[in-house]
């Protein structure tokens, strides 16, 4: 056991030492040396009191000491590992504590002097308890006050307070059993002291140790007496103080909330939590290697979360080390116990086995979500002198008690108390090596791809991440830099509603969120070179180049034709769905996120708002295309009204979008949209065959793009005329308006749009990205007759300008589309401003029309 203790930490030490150099792949970078301060006084000191220990202590556990110096070995370079200062103080704690258990071999009466003042360490623990309710301080600077400290050197007395109060009731028990054996009368004496205490820690709000002292306290009862009501007792105990301070107790309510309820607010109350089990996910089966992972992004990760700190870094394999470390522990203590020469060192070992349990138990359990949060330390690996120097005082006792292995034990009424606490022990252990795997493997992919998983942007600041590139391979996101300083580059900002975002402060968006795997390298690349990567640097392979359809020619003239308008255009490839260009505005720089994040948040303008996907409008007499196909396809046209204008039930009057060039034509009427010819159409179609015409048209399902879209609002029609003119409850999008466009440019097919083409693998080259399903609506006649009607003399392309809604809410929408005649790919084109002028809208799309059909 001491051999496989230095050769674990010397190897984890040497490995933290080249971590830099692995991380980014470059002999420049530097070793990390500070922790081998830390390495030598540890390695030192624990020779040196492994020699003295068979001397002095010749007849000792011969697990005990090896344990302790894993465990705190081990402890010692993750917290080196987290901060380096921290690492150095550490050190000197455990030099402090080491030199003490060296002094305390040397003291053949401790264990009589611990027994026979019991009540004075009791009361003079409580005593400096309560001095931190005048003088207490938070070494951090702001925090619970519950250290002494001066000069530098803090100490928790709420620490050492735990093994007191263990001595003091190792020491009244064997008083009192088996002399004594009523229920009231072993609790009665006991109840005073330790309600003091629980009192004291409740006023400091310290309630992980509260909770602690009733679990040791119980523990210590129930493995003395061997009755379960204590058990019982205790529960109910618990139960009973926890409704009550989550009732009255901001931080109670606070803490069973978020172990509850840990989604609902991730960023804020649980963000603890969810960093934890994040970390754990991150570890996977082997870690990410000592040094290699970003344990440090969960707070508190050098003392209350040190658990996925590890974890992180080991993985399960780690994961299961460890807790086989700490049973291994638990179970020399109860050995310890059983073999005692007095009922005095039975109770006591039995008592720090209990309380090396329970803190294991209470801080793993919620840093896993099994239980709520305590934040108590986790014993040996958690950083803090106070806490480190009560773990080796407890094994100290338990050697001094062992040593006397020559004498025989005291008498046993039963050992069934130390089975089924032990049993107890190992199923909570067990359960703790069950959630850490069920987190690092089985939800492992969930909770490693969310956004705010921080992780992923600091990866991107180490391994290069694959470029967004145009259809002709020029540049739109790429990342430049040496590793450890790489900076993404938005080198087309305008195309930050299509693109997104990866900040490691706001997470992911867009096309940068969706495509993820492929940038990352974790998806297309060798399993192999995915394996090799994690396992040697702890990082992804490097990632992907992705080729997206936009072509950026046509995308300038789409951001030039929109100028300041608020709005959205979409250009489509018609007859491959491919999107050409798809302008949002007002956009914002990716570029300056961090900075003008909260002004981009808080504008009335919706910057962070892609309206060609999210963005829902009132059609208005836009879908003449769809209505006017049903009468195409059946040639039943009907003659012109008089009046083109439509009257509303209000008084008030819908006109065209302009006036028409000949208001004797079918064509030249619905291409100004003018409402009264269309309502005249829809008044000749029952609901059912117009709501069958919408979702046939895709205006009930959100398109399937690589982008956040809204779901579409197309409510069942109950006014056939005022649904035909798009103003019964019928919201889309402008790509939903762009799809429809398509059907009658694309011969009556409706298809998926398409972002990503290509990706770029390490071993085939460029692959090509599944595309999206296409279906014939319509017949390629009728088709192309729509087409034909809604055509401008002399283009070669067919338009519908409308304007729909009213005031503030109104919007002005132009769709169109090449003609049959075009013999380049067929084109769609949608465009909606968000304000009441047609000509802005038509002048718009023609251009964004005239330019595709020019580049073509």
């Amino acid at each position: 056991m001491l051999q496989l203790a230095v050769a674990f930490v010397s190897l984890y030490a040497v490995l933290l030492t080249f971590a830099p150099v692995i991380k980014l792949h470059s002999w420049q970078a530097g070793l990390s040396y500070w922790h081998w301060i830390g390495f030598a006084i540890w390695l030192g000191g624990f020779l040196l009191l492994y020699r003295q220990s068979d001397k002095l202590a010749p007849g000792a556990d011969p697990y005990l000491l090896p344990l302790m110096m894993l465990l705190s070995g081990w402890g010692l370079l993750a917290v080196a590992r987290l901060s380096p200062n921290l690492g150095l103080r550490q050190s000197l704690w455990m030099a402090l504590g080491l030199v003490l258990f060296l002094y305390g071999l040397r003291l053949p009466a401790v264990l009589v002097f611990l027994r026979r003042y019991k009540y004075i360490w009791l009361v003079s623990g409580l005593i400096i308890t309560a001095l931190t309710l005048v003088f207490g301080t938070y070494p951090g600077g702001t925090g619970p006050r519950l250290w002494l400290g001066c000069c530098g050197m803090y100490l928790q007395p709420s620490e050492p307070l735990k093994l007191l109060l263990t001595i003091y009731l190792a020491a009244y028990l064997a008083d009192r059993l088996p002399v004594s054996f009523s229920l009231i009368g072993l609790l009665a004496p006991t109840l005073v002291l330790v309600a003091l205490a629980l009192a004291l820690l409740v006023i400091q709000r310290d309630l992980g140790t509260a909770t602690l002292f009733i679990l040791i306290y119980t523990l210590t009862l129930y493995l003395a007496s061997g009755r379960k009501r204590m058990l019982l007792l205790c529960l109910a105990a618990l139960l009973a103080a926890g409704a009550i301070g989550y009732r009255f107790s901001d931080v109670v309510r606070l803490r069973v909330d978020a172990w509850l309820y840990p989604w609902l607010d991730p960023s804020g109350s649980s963000y603890q939590l969810v960093q934890s089990l994040i970390a754990v996910a991150s570890g996977g089966l082997l870690g990410r290697g000592p040094g290699l992972g970003s344990p440090g992004v969960v707070p508190v990760a050098v003392s209350d979360f040190i658990y996925p700190a590890v974890v992180e870094e080991t993985g399960l394999v780690g994961a299961a080390g460890l807790v086989l470390a700490y049973a291994l522990l638990i179970l020399r203590g109860l050995v310890v116990a059983l073999r005692a020469p007095l009922n005095f060192h039975r109770y006591l070992a039995a008592g720090i086995s209990a309380y090396f349990a329970c803190q294991v138990v209470l801080i793993i359990g919620g840093n896993l979500r099994l239980l709520p949060l305590t934040g108590v330390t986790l014993p040996f690996m958690s950083y803090g002198g106070s806490s480190l120097l009560t773990c080796i005082a407890a094994v100290l006792i338990l050697v001094l008690i062992s040593r006397q292995s020559d004498q025989d034990p005291a008498p046993l009424v039963s050992v069934r108390p130390f089975t089924f606490f032990y049993a107890c022990v190992i199923a909570a252990l067990g359960g703790i090596l069950l959630a850490t795997g069920w987190f690092g493997q089985v939800r492992q992919q969930e909770l490693t791809s969310r956004t705010d998983n921080p992780r992923r942007a600091i990866d991107d600041r180490y391994v290069q991440r694959g470029s967004l590139l145009d259809r002709h391979n020029h540049p739109i996101v790429s990342s430049s830099g040496a590793p450890g300083e790489i900076v993404r580059s938005y080198l087309v900002p305008s195309l930050s509603l299509v693109t997104g975002y990866s900040s490691p402060q706001y997470g992911q968006a867009g096309l940068e969120a969706s495509l993820d795997p492929y940038l990352r390298g974790l998806a297309g690349s060798p399993s192999l070179l995915i394996w090799w990567n994690n396992l040697l640097y702890g990082q992804p392979p490097p990632g992907l180049d992705v080729r997206l359809s936009i072509d950026l020619a046509l995308q300038d003239a789409a951001d030039a034709a929109m100028g300041d308008a608020h709005g959205a255009a979409v250009l489509l490839n018609a007859s491959t769905g491919e999107v050409l260009a798809m302008a949002s505005h007002p956009y914002f720089d990716p570029n300056r996120l961090d900075a003008e994040w909260n002004s981009l948040v808080a504008s009335a303008g919706a910057p962070l708002v892609n309206r060609a996907t999210q963005g829902l409008y009132p059609p208005g007499a836009a879908i003449a295309p769809i209505i006017l196909s049903e009468f195409i396809d059946s040639g039943d046209l009907p003659d012109l009204p008089e009046e083109l204008d439509y009257p509303l039930p209000d008084g008030k009057r819908i006109s065209c979008a302009y006036e028409p060039a000949d208001s004797t034509s079918w064509g030249s009427v619905l291409s100004a949209g003018c409402p009264a010819p269309l309502a005249l159409l829809g008044n000749r179609l029952f609901s059912t065959r117009l709501n069958s015409l919408f979702q046939r048209f895709g205006l009930t399902s959100r398109p399937a793009i690589p982008l956040e879209t809204a779901p579409p609002q197309v409510a069942p029609v109950s006014d056939v005329k005022l649904a035909s003119l798009g103003r019964e409850g019928l919201l889309l999008s402008p790509l939903q308006m762009a799809r429809v466009a398509g059907v009658i440019s694309n011969e009556g097919s409706l298809v998926s749009p398409l972002l990503a083409l290509a990706v770029d693998t390490p071993q085939q080259g460029w692959v090509i990205l599944p595309a999206g399903d296409s279906a014939a609506i319509l017949n390629p006649g009728p088709a192309a007759e729509v087409g034909s009607l809604l055509a401008q003399p002399g283009k070669l392309y067919w338009e519908v300008v409308a304007v729909a809604g009213e005031g503030e809410h109104a919007v002005s929408w132009f769709v169109g589309g090449s003609l049959e005649q075009w013999k380049g790919a067929p084109l769609a084109v949608a465009v909606a401003i968000e304000t009441n002028d047609p000509a802005l809208a038509r002048r718009v799309g023609e251009a964004i029309l005239q330019e595709a059909l020019n580049t073509d």
